[in-house]
């Protein structure tokens, strides 16, 4: 058997793993966290809502040539009073040779079948989506090519029409994250706890937000700082976890962080750190990207739309029975903001006000996350939505296939594909 020559070779090399997990000291971390948990368990009543929630999936075939075939689908379930009223779905077939990011077509596809929905039933003014709301920039730029920056600015777009709607509206868009791997809110209470010494400092740190290039810059003061050693070890910490694994290690009642608006992701790229930048408007990328040809300089045209309006807003939420930890990103002026993301030159940490604003939002979360589910809407629809393996092969394959013979094109599968499929038969 094959485990007969593997297995023994496997158990050795666990053994000989030597990764430095035992985190250092948590000296002031944990009290910096808990500082910023508002203990909360309380659910509003979802009987008298109306709201949408949205997922998509996306499968894809390649053939011999390199020619793909990228197959995605959304759905926005719309809800009145806890029944579900309407499904509103959209579908997106991409053709290309050697197509990639195909992820971003489907999250443009599910924001379009968000927006539509909300068009179609204006009783909705709660919007669910599935996954974070925090546009970034995406690796493509680093080495783009026309279909990969296309399918960011498609991307882009959606996003930039769907906030606008929302904001004209006055709707509320929450977003749930499952795996969050940002140290977004660790980067500013450390920045905090090292302006309690040195005010300097710590608003020079707020404008860094990696633990990469913390760690870098954290040197440069170290006689500045009395507790540079303790510093140090929450940088150490972060560079191995996240703020949502460290609020689950650190929590056990429900609840959720005092908010925090994000400023631009650009500003916080280590050119920019190193350029001293401060706002979107000065950024080194924004201007390189207005000065190159389309679709290149569309990236920086669609994020100055957005971020002419206010920030995307992030917390931590822990349900009201307990389980799990979940990121929230929740458009800026449903916890009163009305200030444009491009003014910002760093993360804010709100104070008490908003922490009030947002148990509005954790109760109504709570109210959709029966035991054990958290927000069991968003499960619903990816249940919906998501592709099965099985179905996609047999089913949405050959049809795929048939299209491409049709149209003139010698659609073979990669050996790789003829020889899954027979494993698997």
């Amino acid at each position: 058997m094959a485990e007969d020559l593997f297995l023994r070779l496997f158990l050795s090399k666990l053994d000989k793993i030597s990764v430095a997990l035992n985190l250092a000291s948590d000296e002031g971390l944990k009290e910096a966290y808990a500082a910023l948990w508002r203990e909360f368990d309380g659910k509003s009543d979802t009987d008298t809502l109306s709201f949408a929630v949205t997922d998509g999936s996306v499968a894809s075939t390649t053939f011999r040539g390199g020619l793909r075939v990228a197959v995605a689908r959304a759905i926005t379930n719309v809800y009145r009073c806890n029944r579900l009223i309407d499904s509103v779905c959209d579908v997106d077939v991409r053709v290309g040779h050697r197509l990639r990011r195909t992820s971003l077509y489907m999250k443009a596809l599910e924001l379009k079948c968000l927006k539509k929905a909300l068009e179609d039933h204006g009783e909705a003014l709660i919007a669910l989506y599935d996954g974070d709301l925090y546009p970034t920039i995406h690796p493509v730029l680093a080495t783009p090519t026309d279909q990969g920056v296309e399918a960011y600015v498609e991307y882009l777009r959606a996003f930039s029409e769907l906030y606008g709607f929302a904001r004209q509206r006055g709707l509320t868009l929450i977003g749930i994250t499952k795996d969050s791997f940002v140290n977004y809110l660790g980067a500013q209470i450390l920045a905090s706890l090292v302006s309690r010494e040195d005010p300097e400092a710590g608003a020079d740190l707020s404008r860094v937000r990696s633990a990469k290039n913390i760690m870098r810059k954290l040197p440069s003061l170290r006689d500045r700082l009395r507790n540079y050693e303790v510093y140090y070890n929450i940088v150490n910490r972060m560079s191995m976890s996240s703020d949502e694994d460290t609020l689950y290690e650190y929590t056990d009642k429900p609840g959720f962080t005092v908010p925090m608006a994000l400023a631009p992701q650009p500003i916080f790229l280590s050119e920019e750190i190193k350029a001293g930048t401060k706002r979107w408007i000065d950024s080194k990328i924004r201007k390189r990207l207005l000065e190159a040809n389309p679709p290149m300089s569309e990236v920086a045209l669609t994020l100055d739309e957005i971020y002419e309006l206010p920030p995307i807003v992030i917390s931590y939420w822990r349900p009201w029975h307990g389980l799990g930890v979940y990121r929230v990103d929740v458009c800026g002026w449903a916890l009163g903001l009305d200030v444009k993301s491009a003014s910002m030159e760093a993360d804010n940490i709100l104070g008490d006000e908003a922490a009030e604003r947002f148990k509005g939002i954790a109760a109504l979360l709570n109210g959709l996350s029966p035991e054990p589910f958290s927000v069991k809407p968003l499960l619903d629809a990816d249940d919906l939505v998501r592709f099965d393996v099985k179905t996609y092969k047999e089913c949405y394959e050959p049809l795929i296939i048939e299209a491409l013979r049709k149209a003139g094109f010698k659609a073979l599968l990669t050996k790789r594909n003829l020889r899954e499929l027979m494993v698997r038969v």
